[in-house]
């Protein structure tokens, strides 16, 4: 029997709504969730909160709703439990879940895009088993630590290298928090003195302003510049800084998503002279060689685990009731001071 639930819908730039809409009962390879808690991201589902999205391809979940650019209804991850599974979804009654689905109490979605469950088939997974022995608000986070992880894959630390992060959002922190495991010095970069204030609970041999990274780089990477140098900030300005503080033959990944932004660079001097490399990465896809080893389904199972002892009060800033979700959008766009970690909870409401 169908029934309906809130939705969180953007129907013009920088205005989002609740929108009640009908959920009906889940089909063979389907999975009908009532949401527990969820997280916004502040990278893409803020640029299509703000209408910054290029194109429909850029906002291209099965599960997202409603038309490009407006109204839309996308954001891609919901943790919650099964009501109720189809016989060929491979989940049951009572499994708790993390779901690439817009925020929303209750919803219907397949397990995976393309109607399979296995990437082998060629479908994307959509829906994933959280261990019972995960708190549900650190699973909240699986899909950034994925992002994140996804990007040391591309771009791999070793050990004794110089590193640097730029951009200490979720995604940032977290690249940083993987890159000290092997990482010889570490430099965090960011303009906003509450983020390097955060920050600290990493362990970085320094935490600075954009405008003191270049001191920082030649002081504690002996004037050689980065090994890596990864861009999380989002600020299209980062790259250039990237470039230069970036040493010979190293290598720059960028994780950031910049929308319609455009991105203006200088490559002479350093990228020509120093032989650097630029590797895009996006959790939507693993570099090459580590496709038949590093599936989504892999990569997702191994985020869950390292989230077992990542203690989230240092990533989470806000815990907004769902009946209030428009104020966590209004938040992150006119306060990223304030911000980090937003999660949307739903167990308060009716």
């Amino acid at each position: 029997m169908a029934t309906s639930a809130r939705a969180v819908w953007f129907v013009e730039p920088r205005h989002a709504e609740l929108r009640e809409e009908a959920v009906g009962a889940p089909g063979e390879r389907e999975v009908r969730v009532t949401a527990l808690v969820s997280l916004v991201s502040a990278g893409t589902e803020m640029i299509g909160y703000r209408g910054e999205v290029a194109s429909p391809s850029e906002v291209d979940l099965p599960t997202r709703g409603g038309e490009f650019p407006f109204p839309l209804k996308f954001a891609y991850q919901v943790v919650g439990r099964v009501e109720e599974a189809g016989p060929e979804s491979g989940f049951a009654a009572g499994d708790t879940v993390f779901c690439y689905h817009p925020h929303q109490e209750r919803f219907t979605t397949p397990v995976a895009a393309g109607g399979g469950n296995e990437l082998a088939t060629g479908a994307w997974p959509l829906v994933f088993r959280v261990p019972d022995d995960l708190d549900v608000e650190k699973a909240a986070f699986a899909n950034l630590f994925c992002v994140a992880y996804n990007c040391l894959l591309d771009v791999p630390v070793r050990i004794g290298d110089c590193v640097v992060v730029s951009g200490l959002g979720v995604i940032g922190s977290i690249c940083a928090f993987l890159a000290r495991t092997t990482a010889d010095r570490l430099v965090l970069v960011d303009p906003l003195e509450a983020r390097r204030e955060r920050a600290r609970w990493i362990g970085a041999d320094a935490v600075v302003h954009p405008a003191e990274a270049a001191d920082a780089i030649a002081e504690l990477f002996e004037g050689r510049g980065a090994d890596v140098y990864v861009e999380a900030s989002g600020a299209p300005a980062a790259v250039q800084a990237a470039l230069a503080g970036t040493g010979q033959e190293g290598t720059i990944g960028i994780v950031s998503y910049y929308g319609k932004k455009p991105v203006t660079v200088v490559l002479s001097p350093e990228f020509h002279l120093r032989r650097q490399r630029i590797v895009s990465s996006m959790v939507s896809s693993i570099g090459s060689g580590l496709q038949p080893r590093w599936s989504l389904e892999r990569r997702m199972a191994v985020a869950m685990r390292r989230l077992r002892t990542l203690e989230i009060g240092n990533l989470v800033t806000h815990r907004i009731p769902f009946d209030d979700a428009v104020r966590a959008y209004e938040l992150i766009d006119t306060h990223p001071e304030d911000s980090l970690g937003v999660l949307l909870d739903y167990r308060g409401a009716p």
